[in-house]
């Protein structure tokens, strides 16, 4: 029998995570033969060891009105060593 591969997916999302359900269980649940169930989640397993994991998407830099830009600046004057560090990431413009 041929089965869909949303029903696959469908199949194998029940057999992980969770509350997952075992294939020999699932197989009485939904009469699909345990070994076929077990191969489906083969499958899964090495499609998922083969994707690369997703690329992480840079963060914008934030809009600054030239409010904000005046009023940084303004508390930055004047401060140096830690105190301009904690400015500074608080602001998000430091890393640390």
């Amino acid at each position: 029998m041929s089965y869909t591969d949303a029903f696959k997916a469908q199949m194998v999302k029940r057999m992980v995570g969770p509350g997952a359900v075992g294939a020999a269980a699932l197989a009485r649940q939904v009469g699909v033969s345990q070994p076929t169930l077990s191969q489906w989640l083969r499958e899964a397993n090495k499609l998922a060891a083969m994707t690369p994991p997703p690329e992480e998407k840079p963060v914008s830099p934030k809009k600054w009105t030239p409010e904000e830009k005046l009023r940084v600046l303004a508390e930055a004057h004047g401060l140096a060593g830690e105190a301009l560090g904690a400015l500074l990431r608080r602001e998000g413009l430091h890393e640390g």
